[in-house]
């Protein structure tokens, strides 16, 4: 879904060192909530979701009169507004209040809600998708949403050449061409039947499309981006501060209880801590000293659907070989590596409920992977004391000492292994990162299915950073949408997984840790859930309640 920015790492490192005892059942226990429970549709689930809505609306009613601007600090002042090419977390939760699509992310659950989508059908063969829109969905100018303005949205996305998800959408006929400049967009088999009539038809069966469409790059966007559909309009832009305001011409403005929202950037985390400590800040999604927060209950460790790895990039002209990549993955300290971590990843994809997880990628054999090198010299026309020169970028922090683990092991082997140090805030963008043989990178997947990791690795997926490229595992992920069967499914999954895995192409370090701090008792509305995306429109501030010695008396803000 979207790269993690580096202050949930940095808080993963706060979090070994100084609150791991205190807190790692509350982790744990979030975890198996929000990773496990949710990860299946059930009817208990459906029970959970009904009855958090009715607690929901309960208190939001007590509520109404005593909601006021909610103040947040975020870390990055460099914002993509962009639906169509961001790709940050942070940028997520900015962009997921003011654009909307066919389907939005439920606070509890990050599961999909019907939003401009009303209802939708499928053929037997889940080949062909109807979707049914609301009539009384507009733009924050009055504009109608309307069928058509999806689906120019979704061909606008295709044809962006710096779209992340625009491969998403490949499995729509005629996409993949069209977006590859192989086919023309009147081929795309998008189609609005009405203005509140949309159908798709697909190459392959896709039971998880409504998730896909939750995320900000599927939402009803107008043509000059500057106009909004969802629940909140930007007011005003500034270098330290983004200034959100309710749309009143949003559905279903009655239920959008907080009417307005300054997000404040500042990555100064002893100035964050003293606005929260003071009440002048609700929401800390940033840099924080937790060691200084007054109340210890209000810092959140949850953990999410995100993985931090390494991954080699294969560039054209790369002395690398596959074989010389298994020689250095039997040579990784796997252990001195992870050493410390919270959630230690052993494979890509955290362990999800009906998912067979591959072999763990933790066995360390120096003397086999000096063999191992050897050979693969040899068949690369090197001779056996030949040096090969790598380089590793990766951003300033423990990472770099992590890297000199990666240096002395792989020094045994030939390597001579070049440590760039990049500033986390401009890691992403960094043009050594983009040259380097090896990178550091962080991946939170939009929905709970494999898929959300595996795509990063298909060879003409617009998410492929690696570039690696393999026409086994991309068959896997084709053979993967066309099973109709669950089990089937992620059984074939997991062999994609296991490929990729074996092929020596990524590093897992760590499964991502997620860090705020929020006041449960004022803010309602706000939970934990896997992709860490908290919708303002489902926020508000909860009634006070002050006890004297002999009554409860309600005292407002």
């Amino acid at each position: 879904m979207f790269k993690n920015n580096f202050k949930n790492f940095l808080a993963t490192l706060f979090f070994n060192r100084v609150f791991k005892k205190k807190l790692f059942f509350t982790v744990l226990i979030n975890s198996i909530f929000s990773l496990c429970v949710f990860s299946q549709s059930s009817p208990i689930e459906d029970e959970l979701k009904d009855f958090y809505k009715q607690l929901s609306q309960s208190e939001k009613a007590k509520a109404a009169k005593v909601q006021k601007e909610l103040v947040v600090i975020q870390s990055s002042p460099h914002l993509n507004l962009d639906p169509h090419t961001s790709s940050y977390v942070e940028e997520a939760q900015v962009l997921n209040s003011i654009y909307e699509g066919l389907f939005s992310y439920n606070a509890l659950t990050g599961e999909p809600d019907f939003a401009i989508a009303t209802s939708y059908k499928t053929s037997r063969d889940q080949l062909f998708w109807t979707f049914t829109l609301r009539s009384d969905a507009k733009f924050s100018d009055g504009t109608l949403i309307t069928s058509s303005v999806i689906k120019e949205s979704w061909l606008k996305l295709i044809a962006t050449k710096d779209a992340y998800y625009s491969s998403f959408l490949d499995v729509i006929k005629g996409a993949k061409n069209y977006r590859l400049g192989k086919g023309k967009k009147e081929d795309v088999a998008i189609f609005a039947k009405d203005d509140f009539t949309l159908s798709v038809e697909l190459e392959s069966p896709l039971s998880h499309f409504p998730k896909i469409l939750c995320h900000h790059a599927f939402c009803a966007i107008d043509s000059e981006k500057t106009i909004f559909s969802g629940p909140y309009k930007i007011e005003t832009l500034t270098q330290s501060k983004l200034v959100l305001t309710k749309n009143e011409n949003y559905y279903n403005k009655a239920q959008v209880l907080i009417p307005s929202v300054s997000i404040l950037f500042s990555d100064k985390a002893d100035d964050n801590a003293f606005l929260f400590n003071m009440g002048q800040a609700h929401w800390i999604n940033g840099y924080c000293d937790a060691k200084t927060i007054l109340d210890k209950e209000a810092i959140r460790f949850d953990a999410a659907f995100g993985t931090r790895f390494f991954t080699f990039v294969h560039h054209e002209n790369s002395v690398l070989t596959p074989k010389m990549k298994i020689a250095l993955m039997n040579a990784v300290p796997w252990e001195r590596l992870r050493n410390g971590i919270l959630i230690p990843a052993t494979t890509l994809i955290f362990p999800i409920p009906k998912y067979p997880q591959p072999a763990p990628l933790d066995y360390t054999d120096i003397d086999r992977a000096k063999i191992l090198m050897a050979d693969a010299k040899k068949e690369a026309g090197l001779n056996e004391d030949d040096t090969i020169k790598l380089s590793f970028a990766c951003p300033e922090s423990d990472l770099t000492t992590t890297a000199q683990f990666l240096k002395s092991a792989w020094g045994e082997l030939g390597v001579d292994l070049e440590i760039i140090s990049i500033p986390p805030e401009r890691y992403y963008s960094s043009p050594a990162k983009k040259t380097a043989d090896l990178i550091s990178y962080s991946w939170i997947g939009d929905f709970l299915d494999p898929l959300a990791f595996l795509e990063l690795f298909r060879s003409d997926s617009t998410l492929n950073e690696s570039k690696w490229k393999n026409e086994q595992f991309d068959l896997l992920l084709d053979k993967a949408y066309s099973t109709m069967n669950e089990t089937d499914r992620l059984k074939i999954l997991s062999q994609a997984e296991d490929l990729l895995l074996s092929s020596g192409t990524i590093i897992p370090l760590s499964h991502s840790i997620d860090y705020n701090v929020i006041d449960h008792k004022e803010i309602g509305g706000w939970e934990s859930n896997s992709i860490n995306i908290h919708p303002f429109k489902d926020m508000y501030f909860k009634e006070k309640e002050k006890k004297s010695s002999s009554r409860t008396i309600a005292i407002k803000n």
